[in-house]
C-alpha cells in the first residue's frame, strides 16, 4: 500500500516528470550507434593509412593477442625473436610510396605511415634508417616468477581483440575498437536522455561528446581507454537506475533484469583486466551497487515529508524486508538477479588474484612495471595538467566540456523541488566518488600525461559520465551568452578534432621543450598565425618550453586557470536567470 502511494505522490504535479513518461524508442540506440560506427568507419582508411606501423602501446597489445593465437601462452620471447610484430608493420609496398613515413618536424606532414619501431628491413631498395627501426623493445615485466618474458599491460585488451586479429588483423581491430566507442556514444545519448528527457538535448551531448576530443581521438587506437569508457559508463548508467528505484522506496521497479546483471557484474570484473589501475573504478561501481540506493539518506527523509504533506498516511515506515535480506544487498533484487551479478564478478575476481599469484606470488598487481606515483602534493598539478596542458589537456583541445563543469554546479544547488534536489546530488555524489576519483588517482600518477599519444589519454574511461551534467547545462543554462558560448566551444572543438582526423600526426606529442604539435602545425599552415608564437599563449604542466627561455609560464597557467573559472561561474549566472526567479525552498 505504501508504495502505492509513493508511487502516485512521485508523479505529483511538483515533481519532476519519471523517466519513464519519456520512453526511449527501441531503434533510437540503434540509430545512435549506428550513425557514429558509419562515420567512425569513413574516417578510418586515412587514420589506417597515415598511423601504419601503430605506435606508443598498440604494438604490445597486439603481440600478446599474437602470442595468445599462436603459442596459447603469454609468454612472449620467442614472439620478439621471430619479429611477429611484422604481421601487422606496414609491407613493403607501403613503404616504397614517396615520401612514406617523412612525418617531419615543421611543418608536421601530411604523409602516409611513419618512421617507427617495428618495421620490415627485408624489403628491396629501402634506405635507412629502416634498419635501425627493424626491432620492437619490448615492453617486458618485472618481477615475474614464472620464466620467460611477459607483457607489462594488462592482458584484458590483448583477449578481447584477439579474434578480430585472427580474422583481419590490425583493420578488424581497429573496426572493433569503433564499434565499442560507438557503443560508448549510445550510452552517452542514453544518460543524457534519461537525466533530461529531452531527445535535442540527448542527441546534442552525443555529438559533442563522441566526435571531438578525446573520445574520438581514442576510437581508432588500440588502447583499453574506449572498452574502458564502456564497460564504466554502462555499468554506472544501470546502477543509477537501480539506486533510483530503491531510493524513491520502489524496489519492485528494478530496471535491471537478470541479463543486465551479469553484463553490470561483467564490467565491474573485467575493468582490472584491462588495467590495474582500474580497480578504482571497480571498487567504487561495486560500492555504486551496495550504497547507491542507501546513502541518499534525504532522499528518502524528503519522501517522508511529502507523503506526510498529502495527509494520505501517519507515519512511515519501510516496507517488510524479512526475505530479501536488504541489509546486506541493495532491495529490490531478485536472488536470480543476485546471482547472475555475482558469477562474473567472483569468477573474473577470483581469477584477477590467481593471475598475480601465479606471475608474481602476490594477489596485488605488479608496481614494477610502471612509473608510480607521485607524492600527493603533486596531485594539483596533475589535475590541472589534464585539464589546461597545451599538450595533453582536455579543455585545451575540447572546450565544450566547460559546460559539463557548469553541470556540476547546477546538480549540487538546491532546486524549487526537494526531491528534484535530493535526486541530482545523489547523482553528484556518485558521479564523484566512481569519476573524480580515478581522475584524482591518475593526477597522482607520475607521468599523468600519457607520453607518447593524444591528449587526456587517462582521462578517457571516465568521460562518458560527464553526459549527466553536460546535458544538464544544455537543457537549463537560457540566454545569448551560452549560446555564443555553445557556438564559439563547438567549433573550437571540432576544428581540433577534424584537425585530428585530416591529419592524425598532429594529435601525438612527447614530453619535450617544444611547444604542442598542434599549435606548431598551425603556425606552419596558416601563414597569419606563422610569427605568432602560439606556445607562450597556452600552459605547459609537463616540460619548460624553449619558446619561453625553459622557464616556467606561470602566466599563462594562471590566465587560463582564472579565465575557465570565470567563465564558468558567468554562463551558470547568466544562463540561470529563469531559474533565479523560481521560489527555492528554505532549508529543512
Amino acid at each position: 500500500m505504501l508504495d502505492e502511494q509513493a508511487r502516485e505522490l512521485q508523479y505529483a504535479p511538483d515533481n519532476t516528470p519519471a523517466q519513464e513518461e519519456v520512453p526511449v524508442r527501441r531503434w533510437e540506440p540503434l540509430l545512435t550507434w549506428a550513425a557514429a560506427w558509419l562515420i567512425f568507419l569513413a574516417l578510418l582508411p586515412n587514420i589506417l593509412d597515415k598511423l601504419n606501423p601503430v605506435t606508443g602501446d598498440e604494438p604490445f597489445y597486439l603481440v600478446t593477442a599474437i602470442s595468445l593465437l599462436h603459442d596459447r601462452d603469454l609468454d612472449e620471447a620467442n614472439n620478439y625473436a621471430k619479429k611477429d610484430y611484422w604481421l601487422f608493420a606496414p609491407s613493403c609496398k607501403d613503404m616504397e610510396r614517396p615520401n612514406w613515413g617523412n612525418v617531419g618536424e615543421i611543418p608536421i606532414n601530411n604523409v602516409p605511415g611513419v618512421l617507427a619501431p617495428g618495421l620490415r628491413n627485408d624489403c628491396a631498395n629501402l634506405p635507412l634508417p629502416l634498419d635501425a627501426l627493424s626491432d620492437l623493445p619490448p615492453h617486458s615485466s618485472k618481477g615475474t616468477m614464472q620464466p620467460g618474458q611477459y607483457t607489462k599491460h594488462g592482458i584484458g585488451l590483448s583477449v578481447l581483440i584477439a579474434p578480430a586479429f585472427a580474422l583481419g588483423n590490425r583493420v578488424l581491430v581497429v573496426i572493433l575498437i569503433a564499434a565499442l566507442a560507438a557503443l560508448v556514444g549510445v550510452n552517452i545519448w542514453l544518460l543524457a536522455f534519461e537525466t533530461t528527457g529531452r531527445r535535442p538535448v540527448a542527441w546534442l551531448s552525443w555529438a559533442l561528446m563522441t566526435f571531438t576530443t578525446p573520445l574520438l581521438s581514442f576510437s581508432f587506437l588500440i588502447f583499453p581507454a574506449i572498452p574502458a569508457a564502456l564497460l564504466t559508463v554502462y555499468a554506472w548508467r544501470r546502477l543509477r537506475l537501480s539506486a533510483r528505484a530503491q531510493q524513491l522506496n520502489q524496489p519492485d521497479r528494478q530496471p535491471n533484469d537478470p541479463l543486465r546483471s551479469l553484463a553490470i557484474g561483467a564490467c565491474i570484473g573485467f575493468l582490472p583486466w584491462l588495467h590495474s589501475v582500474y580497480l578504482v573504478l571497480s571498487l567504487f561501481l561495486f560500492a555504486y551497487w551496495l550504497l547507491g540506493g542507501r546513502a541518499g539518506l534525504w532522499l528518502k527523509k524528503e519522501l517522508v515529508r511529502r507523503v506526510n504533506r498529502a495527509d494520505q498516511i501517519a507515519s512511515y515506515r519501510q516496507p517488510s524486508e524479512k526475505l530479501n535480506l536488504a541489509w546486506i544487498f541493495p532491495r529490490g533484487w531478485p536472488p536470480l538477479a543476485l546471482a547472475t551479478f555475482f558469477m562474473p564478478l567472483f569468477l573474473l575476481g577470483v581469477l584477477f588474484v590467481a593471475f598475480y599469484m601465479y606471475y608474481y606470488g602476490t594477489p596485488i598487481p605488479n608496481t614494477q612495471d610502471h612509473a608510480g606515483f607521485a607524492p600527493l602534493i603533486e596531485i594539483p598539478s596533475g589535475f590541472l595538467g589534464l585539464l589546461f596542458d597545451q599538450k595533453y589537456g582536455l579543455l585545451i583541445y575540447a572546450p565544450c566540456y566547460l559546460l559539463a563543469f557548469c553541470g556540476l554546479w547546477l546538480m549540487a544547488r538546491r532546486q524549487p523541488d526537494r526531491l528534484e534536489t535530493a535526486v541530482r546530488r545523489s547523482d553528484l555524489l556518485w558521479l564523484g566518488l566512481v569519476g573524480l576519483t580515478y581522475v584524482l588517482v591518475m593526477s597522482d600518477y607520475k607521468q599523468w600525461w600519457g607520453e607518447w599519444g593524444p591528449p587526456a589519454r587517462y582521462l578517457v574511461p571516465a568521460m562518458p559520465l560527464l553526459a549527466v551534467p553536460l546535458s544538464l547545462a544544455l537543457a537549463e543554462l537560457k540566454g545569448w551568452p551560452v549560446k555564443a558560448f555553445l557556438g564559439l566551444a563547438a567549433a573550437w572543438s571540432v576544428a581540433f578534432a577534424a584537425l585530428f582526423m585530416y591529419n592524425p600526426h598532429v594529435m601525438y606529442n612527447w614530453q619535450t621543450s617544444n611547444p604542442a604539435t598542434a599549435l606548431r602545425w598551425i603556425e606552419a599552415n596558416m601563414p597569419f598565425m606563422k610569427e605568432a608564437n602560439l606556445g607562450r599563449f597556452f600552459p605547459s604542466y609537463v616540460t619548460n618550453l624553449n619558446i619561453n627561455a625553459n622557464q616556467p609560464n606561470w602566466l599563462a597557467a594562471l590566465a587560463w586557470i582564472l579565465g575557465a573559472v570565470f567563465l564558468g561561474a558567468a554562463l551558470v549566472y547568466f544562463g540561470s536567470r529563469e531559474f533565479r526567479t523560481l521560489k527555492v525552498p528554505d532549508k529543512g
